[in-house]
């Protein structure tokens, strides 16, 4: 383990975290969770990762509840990313990598094409994947929350962290 190899071209999300950050005019906060669950197919280049919305927390549960409702999570019960991996991976190479990975973000029911910069880094455990992107939140039909006249802004930088492993 620890190195694309031609032969194993499938990798599952061994353990996962997504995150969001979030900012008022006056303070930040940030949103995780750790089910990210998914995977990468190196063969057909076919990327999937799904969150499901219940298991974001902001360590406040009044803003909890507020993010479940605005995200309608009954209705859309997770976040999504689908697409496809951009070409330039040499599996020759034990060091890290960026693709491009472009395809469908679905979040609160509304899907838009995004391109994500996508970050492999093999290692003992098998293959680090990281990826930084940003929102924003009226692109998907949301609606910017706020406390007592101080809205969020719109644009939330989001990342993911995972381990990925042989299938």
């Amino acid at each position: 383990m620890g190195s694309l190899t031609a032969c194993a071209q499938v990798y599952m999300v061994a353990d996962g975290n997504a995150s969001f950050d979030a900012e008022t005019p006056v303070s930040s906060y940030q949103g995780k969770s750790n089910e990210l669950q998914g995977s990468i197919d190196f063969e057909t280049k076919e990327i999937r990762f799904t969150l499901p919305v219940k298991s974001i927390t902001t360590d406040n549960e009044k803003r909890d509840g507020h993010m479940s409702e605005l995200l309608e999570v009954e209705k859309n019960p997770n976040v999504v990313f689908e697409g496809l991996l951009g070409s330039g991976i040499d599996f020759s190479k034990n060091t890290e990598q960026t693709v491009g990975a472009e395809g469908k973000f679905t979040l609160a029911g509304t899907t838009k094409m995004v391109t994500i910069p996508i970050v492999l880094t093999p290692n003992e455990k098998g293959l680090r994947m990281t990826a930084s992107w940003s929102v924003l939140i009226t692109d998907y039909d949301l609606e910017r929350p706020s406390f007592m006249f101080i809205k969020v802004k719109n644009e939330h930088d989001l990342s993911v962290d995972a381990l990925l492993k042989e299938k």
